[in-house]
């Protein structure tokens, strides 16, 4: 609906393009007049200094679209990785499944959330361990993720663990929130 109003508005050869993970940008552009105009561009946001846009190309997608876009990502000085497309992409396909594995790590009682999300800082070089990377970008938004993935695949992996459940069923969204997995104050430096 909203790529079909926009459409009313601009020129032909105007590029619509998303940053949607998880639904298929063939899906969003197949109601489309000019179809071959509609791209994805995933600006990884929640990492500190991302430095790479994932681009996914519908059906429809023309080279020169494509093209264009690609002109652009090296203008503004970030890598491409182009991705087939598929719902959650590359990033959101193993960031949540990551998740999932730390909630049920946590459950399991092997570690509490500060040493698994040491464990993926300092063990593994990740700049945000899972916990802290989820309530970063929002524990509604990773649960949509989830809830996406899990109708379009119906693969286990993909279903919201009950930690992040009950986190958004107290409305406890991470940051934005002030509580998450932890805690935070009105500026989003975690406490504690």
């Amino acid at each position: 609906e909203v790529f079909k109003n926009i459409e009313k508005y601009i020129s032909p050869d105007t590029i619509i393009a998303t940053n949607s993970t998880t639904i298929a940008i063939t899906e969003l552009s197949s109601e489309l007049e000019y179809k071959e105009r509609c791209v994805s561009l995933h600006f990884i946001t929640s990492a500190p200094g991302a430095k790479m846009i994932e681009v996914v190309r519908s059906l429809y997608t023309s080279d020169e679209v494509f093209d264009r876009v690609s002109k652009f990502i090296n203008m503004i000085g970030k890598y491409l990785v182009q991705v087939q497309e598929s719902p959650g992409l590359i990033s959101i396909r193993l960031f949540v499944t990551l998740v999932n594995e730390a909630c049920e790590i946590l459950m399991e009682g092997v570690g509490n959330k500060s040493d698994i999300d040491t464990t993926m800082r300092i063990g593994l070089g990740l700049s945000l361990g899972p916990f802290e990377l989820a309530d970063k970008i929002g524990l509604d938004k990773v649960e949509r993720w989830m809830d996406n993935l899990y109708g379009e695949f119906g693969d286990i992996k993909y279903k919201a663990s009950p930690v992040i459940k009950r986190h958004v069923r107290a409305h406890q969204y991470g940051r934005a929130t002030g509580k998450g997995f932890y805690s935070y104050d009105e500026t989003g430096k975690k406490i504690g």
